[in-house]
């Protein structure tokens, strides 16, 4: 029998620049999406005709196109019904867009009829966006004009900043820069918490967001006229928060260095410098070592709990990103690591040409498009000739035995990505002296790089699902 859809969600953390080990932004993003495959494909700049207009499947908005919109990753999550809430992008201004559950929100049965926008959002975002105050200001136009059809975080980021944009099921939202000297970590809720209006350069909220929730029912102020005790999270927020929410949210802090509080925080102000270890240890984490940990030396396999995947890195999690921003948007990289990012290393994508590894998706991305609430069902079949399946069979094998697993992989993984770090500062002065000369053939070079490393990771994976299984054959007949 086929488990229900799991109850957890997906997990976002930001460095603020001023504590980042770069001096910029840093971003870290776990896709969580159960009985979901995925392709990686590279979208090119488009030019667009007058009088163009978009539209989506999920969503009743027509929407006018624009005449250029920007070349870009995407990653597409396909879900056998359609997947409207799961995709993430980085574009060529280097602008990275990730998404998080905040269900279950309040909604009026009525208002959310009218709403016409689900999926459309993220992908105009990475089309249009050249910044993440830009993508801001895109988003606050779409969603109080059209309306949105969830309940959503957004987290759009560059190399100076990060927005976290708290969407509703209606044409309501809520928008918070993240600190440059603060931690933000979303475990699947809303954050946001009192409105600063004062603060207009961090902040921000639909005009009639208060006097909406009091229209509805959902919140009375303690003194008529004074709102000084609204708190969006709880009033937006519906019911109490998952119990897979509450597990990230007390284990996630701690591991980040944080103490645990008993209410849902936005940020934290960091006390020492952060980076991409931090952020790995953070995503690939099973609770360690902690109270809720579901294993013993990984005596079992970590990423599931009874029926819940409750740790950061689990059985749902689909990809696994690492945003590493430059000053020059072509050279900054998307560190990516398919499905559980335990089991495969973060592969170095340098925003470069945007250009797609062969094998990371079985069609291009126009029949994507035009395909993604539709899939077919042979897509969801075995297939060893795509990237996605053949990751998947390493995953596979680990669950056999997680523990003698790791113990392989661990140390190959940790290998390669000290070997792939090692590297940047050769590629990026390579990059540099080409750039000199020839810009466009410089982001080439490095999307040569970067696809390179695609397909090694690739026949690592296949290399390691063999090498993991003869050694567990040996280790069975010397028993």
């Amino acid at each position: 029998m086929e488990r229900e859809r799991f109850e957890g969600g997906c997990s976002t953390i930001v460095i603020g620049k001023a504590v980042s080990e770069t001096g910029r932004v840093m971003v870290g993003h776990n896709e969580d999406d159960d009985h979901s495959i995925i392709q990686m494909h590279a979208v090119p700049r488009i030019h667009h005709e007058e009088g163009e207009t978009i539209s989506f499947a999920d969503g009743s908005a027509v929407i006018p196109q624009v005449p250029v919109t920007w070349a870009h990753y995407w990653t597409e999550v396909r879900h056998k019904d359609g997947a409207s809430f799961g995709d993430s992008y980085f574009n060529e201004w280097g602008v990275a867009i990730v998404t998080n559950s905040s269900n279950p929100g309040k909604q009026n049965d009525e208002d959310i009829k009218k709403c016409g926008l689900g999926y459309a959002v993220r992908q105009i975002l990475a089309e249009r966006a050249t910044s993440a105050k830009h993508g801001l200001e895109i988003l606050i136009e779409l969603v109080e004009k059209y309306g949105y059809i969830s309940s959503r975080s957004y987290q759009i980021a560059d190399k100076d900043e990060c927005w976290v944009c708290e969407l509703t099921r209606s044409n309501k939202l809520v928008a918070k820069r993240v600190p440059d000297d603060h931690i933000y970590f979303m475990p699947n809720w809303y954050t946001i918490q009192q409105l600063e209006p004062s603060d207009k350069e961090n902040f921000y909220y639909t005009p009639d967001l208060v006097e909406y929730a009091i229209a509805q029912g959902w919140y009375t102020p303690a003194k008529e006229g004074d709102y000084s005790d609204f708190n969006f999270a709880k009033v937006y927020f519906s019911d109490a928060p998952k119990e897979s929410c509450v597990v990230r949210d007390r284990n996630a802090w701690p591991v980040l260095g944080f103490e645990e509080k008993k209410w849902k925080r936005f940020s934290e102000k960091a006390e020492r410098i952060y980076g991409k270890d931090d952020i790995k240890n953070l995503l690939r984490n099973h609770w360690e070592g902690r109270e809720d940990a579901n294993n013993v030396d990984y005596n079992r396999d970590p990423h599931q709990k009874n029926n819940d995947p409750f740790t950061i890195c689990c059985s749902a999690t689909v990809e696994s990103t690492i945003f590493e921003f430059n000053e020059d948007a072509a050279s900054s990289i998307m560190w990516r690591a398919w499905l559980q990012p335990c089991t495969n290393p973060y592969v170095p994508f340098y925003l470069g040409a945007i250009k797609a590894p062969k094998n990371y998706a079985w069609m291009d991305y126009e029949e994507a498009k035009a395909t993604h609430f539709a899939p077919p069902a042979e897509e969801f079949e075995y297939n060893p000739a795509t990237a996605y399946w053949i990751f998947r069979n390493l995953i596979w094998m680990t669950q056999l035995d997680y523990g003698f697993c790791h113990k392989i992989l661990a140390p190959e993984i940790a290998a390669l990505e000290s070997k792939w770090e090692g590297e940047k500062a050769e590629i990026l002065a390579e990059y540099n002296r080409i750039k000199a000369e020839d810009a466009e053939l410089a982001k080439e070079y490095l999307s040569t790089y970067s696809l390179g490393k695609a397909a090694f990771a690739l026949r690592w994976a296949m290399e390691m699902t063999q090498k993991v299984g003869m050694a567990k054959h040996w280790a069975n007949e010397e028993q």
